[in-house]
């Protein structure tokens, strides 16, 4: 042992002495700085303004910044550069051959090379941390940085990533020395290597890279920076980057020392056993790690959760936005809660609604247990969910994206005349997306639960279902002599949704589908919401019927347009709901609707302006009030304060006042925020959040209300500002001419 150790030493010694003038370690270094100084001297001429959270931690935001391009692209270039340089060295004119002449065992001749391509990568990465944490540190000297951000030094997190990132280069960096070694070619080596990274991004995009890619496993840092979910050092990609880089350095040591692949693997036949058990152990190791996790039911349901808040909260309450049940009351002390939930809970995407303040959405079922971390800073709203629902909830925050093909087909009325090209694309299209639904793990191989993945191929399939049935609308208005056959493989599709599905009752694709479906051969010509609202009532008695009677009804009320049409569904068809509680918390909603309904009295509102002076919205009473409810922490909120800005400024001089109206906990967070809007709009602070939204009625926000001059309601439920028909209603209320 003491001899390999010495004659490794030995070897790594020479190597040292040989590699100079090579510059690896010289370009190892200016590869590690070269982000951080380019990423500081954007910083210092750019124009562009940051946008800082309570939380917000300068030099670890710097680094998780210019992290990307290190590991999406010079970390592997570096590599591939050293380790073909370090090969090349001893190729030229026999140089392998002539070492073996001297007194070195092959095993220290192979590994003190590998040795200086580790010490390479650690340069580069020990130089990127080094200069980021300097170079962050210098760059608040030369911009205005606000004094609540953080600049504390996060040592645990930063060494873990600079510690994820050596190991995720192993694979990689064994693998192209092994190819370096073999091929005496140093341009085919590099060729080599360039094919790997560039295969890489392009495969990568197309979603067909895999796991254990050497260049992939690199890449992945710049996408999970925060490292993992659960509480794992490494990655299990990491992890893999380990096992195949020692398995890598066994192949390519092997193969070395015996120059032939027989020789290495095969002759005499007894290596034949050993090596196929070193390749039957990697795979099955392997196997055991790349094989997702799943979460298990547990035997209770639970929630519970921490708030991390400027402000302190009491109580929350879980519910189903949908149907509008309320599951449970959840109380909050020092803001933590944890709550044990009797009822049943079929798999569905609920909501927390905390003290009214705001509301986060969360997917959840019977005997699952989950924790969530809520941080409520400033005008920041974050959440994360742990536990047995953590891989669905990123499935979701991952998934919004909306457009395909088929729905650009209808919107630009193509294929209308060519119905089995369209019938094509739409089957392809779905096969493709129905596909992917269970493709997803998490940073840490977890992947959703079956019933979320049996929910995720029906909505799915709804969403193509439905883009079939606005196709065969569109082509009966074009050919309305025509019949349209619907071919066997779009019937397949058709097959997988059932039309009394009650895991799918409180999603607006599944109620699209089914009204349509219901109501398709009813050729009446009357009001279409009576003929859905009918066909409805025609189902059978059942929960089902019930639910799917209560949300359509419920919906239709909300988008009535007068008093007369609210009464009329609720006369005509209120008392076909057998659901005693269904049946009150329709009536209630609608009780609720007629109070805030055009001509009745506005109920006061208690505010607070940024001088602290306590006042009643009545104060304005004799002017029209245009009216922005909004927080801080609500992303949708700022994108429409400069349209309600717009407004003010635009009609300052007409009889109407605007005013904004925070529902912020944190009044400090709402005073910082709100001093430095426009003057023409004027700001206030909610007194009383909780009665203020039982008064009118608002469960979420943006929220836009226009009170008249003689302090009645004209419009509780405004468009937004962005919407052309906010602007048109605003005229109406003011007896002006339309805009042309």
């Amino acid at each position: 042992m003491k001899k390999n150790i010495s004659n490794l030493n030995i070897a790594f010694k020479g190597e040292t002495l040989k590699k100079k003038g090579t510059g690896i370690y010289t370009s190892s270094f200016i590869i590690g700085v070269f982000m951080p100084i380019v990423y500081f001297l954007f910083n210092i001429f750019s124009d562009k303004k940051t946008e800082y959270g309570a939380d917000f931690n300068f030099i670890t935001n710097f680094v998780y910044e210019v992290i990307n391009p290190l590991a999406v692209f010079f970390l592997p270039l570096i590599i591939i550069i050293n380790a073909s340089k370090i090969a090349q060295l001893d190729h030229k004119n026999g140089g392998w051959n002539l070492m073996e002449t001297q007194p070195l065992q092959k095993f220290s001749i192979y590994f003190s090379k590998l040795i200086v391509l580790f010490i390479a990568n650690f340069i580069v990465i020990f130089n990127f941390f080094i200069s980021s944490v300097l170079l962050a540190m210098l760059l608040s000297l030369f911009i205005e940085i606000p004094e609540y951000v953080s600049f504390q030094i996060e040592f645990y997190s930063l060494i873990n990533l600079l510690a994820r990132v050596f190991v995720a280069s192993v694979f990689l960096t064994s693998l192209q020395y092994l190819l370096s070694v073999l091929i005496p070619s140093f341009i085919w080596s590099l060729l080599i290597g360039f094919f790997l990274l560039i295969s890489n991004t392009i495969l990568s995009n197309l979603n067909l890279i895999p796991d254990w890619s050497p260049i992939e496993i690199v890449n992945k840092i710049s996408e999970y920076k925060e490292g993992s979910d659960i509480g794992n050092y490494f990655l299990y990609t990491e992890i893999m980057s380990v096992i195949l880089g020692l398995f890598t350095m066994y192949i390519g040591f092997k193969w070395y020392k015996n120059k032939s692949f027989l020789k290495a693997f095969i002759i005499p036949y007894k290596k034949v056993v050993i090596s196929l058990f070193v390749i039957l152990f990697t795979l099955l190791l392997s196997s055991y790690i790349l094989k997702p996790n799943q979460y298990k039911e547990t035997d209770s349901t639970t929630l519970s959760g921490i708030i991390e808040s400027n402000s302190f909260f009491k109580q929350a309450f879980l519910i189903h936005p949908k149907i509008g049940d309320t599951i449970c009351a959840i109380p909050i002390d020092n803001n933590q809660f944890k709550v044990s939930i009797k009822s049943k809970l079929p798999l569905d995407e609920y909501q927390i609604v905390i003290d009214n303040s705001f509301a986060v959405n969360i997917i959840m079922s019977s005997k699952d247990s989950i924790f969530t971390k809520i941080k409520h800073l400033g005008n920041k709203l974050e959440t994360k969910f742990y536990g047995t629902r953590l891989a669905e909830s990123q499935y979701k925050k991952g998934n919004n994206s909306n457009w395909n093909i088929i729905s650009y087909y209808l919107d630009q009325n193509q294929l209308i005349d060519e119905p089995k090209l369209f019938f094509k694309e739409l089957y392809n299209a779905w096969e493709k997306v129905y596909n992917s639904t269970d493709k997803f793990k998490t940073r840490d191989n977890y992947i959703p639960k079956s019933d979320f993945i049996e929910l995720e191929k029906k909505l799915v399939s709804l969403e193509y279902l439905n883009y079939l049935n606005e196709y065969l609308d569109k082509r009966k208005s074009m050919f309305p002599s025509i019949k349209t056959e619907i071919p066997l493989n779009i019937q397949e599709i058709k097959n997988k949704i059932k039309l009394d599905d009650e895991t799918l009752i409180s999603q607006d694709l599944y109620l699209t589908y089914l009204i349509y479906e219901i109501s398709k051969n009813d050729t009446r010509d009357i009001d279409l919401k009576i003929k859905e609202i009918e066909n409805i009532s025609k189902l059978k008695e059942s929960k089902f019927k019930n639910r799917l009677l209560y949300s359509y009804l419920k919906t239709n009320l909300e988008d009535a347009t007068s008093s007369d049409e609210r009464k009329n569904i609720i006369t005509s068809y209120a008392n076909t709901i057998t659901d005693v509680k269904l049946k009150n918390n329709l009536e209630n909603n609608f009780k609720t609707l007629e109070r805030l309904g055009k001509g009745n009295e506005a109920r006061e509102i208690a505010l607070k302006d940024l001088n602290g002076t306590l006042l009643n919205l009545s104060k304005f009473k004799g002017k029209f009030i245009a009216i922005d409810v909004w927080a801080t922490w609500c992303g949708p909120c700022k994108y429409e304060s400069p349209y309600f800005e717009k407004m003010a400024i635009k009609y300052k001089k007409e009889n109407i006042v605007f005013v904004a109206i925070s529902s912020d906990k944190d009044e400090k967070a709402w005073y910082l925020d709100a001093k430095n809007k426009s003057k023409s709009v004027q700001q206030f602070h909610l007194e009383n959040a909780v009665a203020f939204s039982k008064d009118y009625n608002v469960n979420s926000i943006p929220r836009f209300i226009l009170i008249d001059d003689k302090g009645k309601i004209y419009n509780a439920s405004m468009p937004r500002p962005s919407e052309a028909s906010f602007e048109m209603i605003l005229r109406k209320a003011l007896n002006l001419s339309d805009l042309n």
